[in-house]
């Protein structure tokens, strides 16, 4: 029997194989989001409401706003919009970014479509800056989004096209548009030159402007006029949409210039009960409580004491939890993706079917975990104790494991795909049909390691130590294996890197 049949036998779990089941099961659960309702987005917040209304959970990266410009002052939410010095309408802007949650979310479950559809804050397929404009008294009064030249090139040249796609979802009819004339020095792009200026009263009572523009200003030739050479990007191609209450105090085109009367909220009282303290941010410390399925994303629980807590189906993306206590936890079906675990403590805490997708776990203690059917694409563990974790079945491509201590670990089944396991120590492991398929295992201590039937497929495995390990059915092929200690290992079957079956 040559290698090739011997493989075509035994590899039914082959890379590929791991990779694109694993994929697909992702797949089917992330394609049940619902598209018109999976994020909220600027058409979600409520004009004429007060900022209490809005939704606030569901947007980050607040600033003070610049008129569509880039953000400056840095804040924490719509709350603190009287940080921002008002407009000369009096009105405060709050620039705000939407919610990579559901974004990640998918691409935790490899479904690229639809991460590729809740990737940025976009109205449709063009990438804006999104406002709240809010009065004195904390008043929403109206929205702005303009669209955003950070991006590449050609996004940008179709900006100015934004109010055709708006017109269309506020409903066609109504609009007056007026065609500007071209100033001094503007010269088209093309043969195009569009400076048009539309507004519409709604039957809700709104008042809906846009701009759309596309144009060279002066100095913006095509051609440089130093070298004869063809300039890419100069020219202005934008669009800015506006909507207001059409009554609303502080309104520029409709409505009346009466200053909002300020009110002044008071704090809160402290709940006395440890539980409704931490929900409410009070705390930081929750030992033992029933928190299943909590939002806490983005929360900072830094060195929080969450022992024994149940955290199952809980969102903790992007969540600060650097020297936090888990052990014992319950974060079953957990949301950790992007949470910074570094050093944090998760002894014998259960992460079965949890997200960690670009989590940073360094220096974190797993022992004792279970950690099966968890997804932790590009996370990284660096020197992580993961000393007799049950990680069976999980999809860990692009992760980084380096120094990591995975000694007695059973690893069955699990995808470790172009990982960095360098230095790690996984003495007396089981990694049972497990796929190394281009990891790097330089120096990787695998003493009296069950490797039957795993896949080294193109693995550095220069340095490693196999000393007394079973690699039975095992795949080095085209393996590096430079400097490799053999010893004592069992090598029925296995094989080798230059396509040779072991005896």
């Amino acid at each position: 029997m040559n290698v090739v049949q011997v493989l075509g036998r035994r590899w039914r779990s082959s890379v590929a194989t791991i990779v694109v089941a694993g994929a697909t099961a992702f797949i089917s659960a992330a394609s049940a989001l619902d598209l018109g309702t999976a994020r909220l987005t600027i058409r979600d917040l409520v004009i004429g409401a007060p900022v209490s209304a809005q939704p606030t959970t569901s947007f980050q990266e607040f600033a003070c706003g610049t008129d569509g410009g880039p953000p400056s002052l840095p804040i924490t939410g719509f709350d603190q919009f009287a940080r921002c010095a008002p407009e000369e309408t009096g009105l405060h802007e709050v620039q705000f970014r939407y919610d990579d949650e559901l974004h990640f979310l998918a691409l935790a479950r490899r479904d690229l479509l639809i991460a590729e559809f809740l990737q940025g804050t976009k109205i449709g397929n063009f990438p804006i800056l999104a406002s709240a404009l809010f009065d004195a008294a904390g008043i929403l009064r109206g929205i702005r989004a303009v669209t955003d030249d950070r991006v590449s090139d050609r996004t940008r040249r179709s900006a100015y096209s934004l109010p055709v796609f708006l017109h269309a979802i506020y409903g066609a009819d109504g609009w007056e548009c007026l065609d500007m004339p071209a100033a001094e020095g503007e010269t088209p792009v093309g043969n195009s030159l569009i400076k048009q200026d539309c507004r519409k009263l709604s039957d809700d009572g709104l008042v809906l402007t846009t701009q759309s523009r596309l144009l060279r200003r002066p100095g913006q030739t095509q051609i440089d006029p130093a070298n004869g050479l063809v300039r890419a990007g100069y020219y202005e191609s934008t669009a800015r949409m506006e909507i207001y209450a059409a009554d609303a105090s502080g309104n520029p085109i409709h409505g009346g210039d009466v200053a909002a009367e300020e009110t002044v909220v008071a704090d809160a009282p402290v709940p006395a009960d440890p539980m409704a303290a931490f929900l409410v941010g009070a705390s930081i410390d929750c030992p033992g409580c029933d928190l299943s399925g909590a939002n806490l994303k983005r929360r900072d629980l830094a060195g929080a004491d969450l022992s024994g807590a149940d955290l199952s189906g809980a969102t903790l993306h992007r969540a600060l939890l650097g020297g936090a206590r888990l052990d014992g936890a319950n974060l079953a079906g957990a949301n950790l993706n992007l949470a910074d675990l570094k050093r944090a403590s998760l002894v014998e805490a259960d992460l079965t079917g949890a997200l960690l997708y670009q989590t940073d776990a360094a220096a974190a203690d797993f022992s004792g975990a279970v950690l099966d059917r968890m997804v932790f694409l590009n996370a990284r563990f660096t020197s992580a104790t993961m000393v007799g974790v049950l990680w069976q079945d999980s999809n860990g491509v692009g992760a980084n494991l380096a120094g990591a201590d995975l000694s007695d670990a059973i690893l069955i089944g699990t995808a470790l795909v172009e990982v960095d396991l360098q230095r790690a120590v996984l003495v007396g492991a089981d990694v049972t049909d497990v796929s190394f398929y281009r990891s790097r295992l330089r120096g990787v201590d695998l003493s009296e390691v069950t490797a039957i039937r795993t896949d080294f497929l193109e693995a550095d495995l220069s340095d490693a130590i196999f000393v007394n390990a079973d690699l039975t059915d095992a795949r080095l092929l085209r393996a590096r294996i430079s400097g490799m200690d053999l010893t004592g290992a069992i090598l029925t079957g296995t094989v080798m890197p230059d396509g040779n079956i072991g005896q």
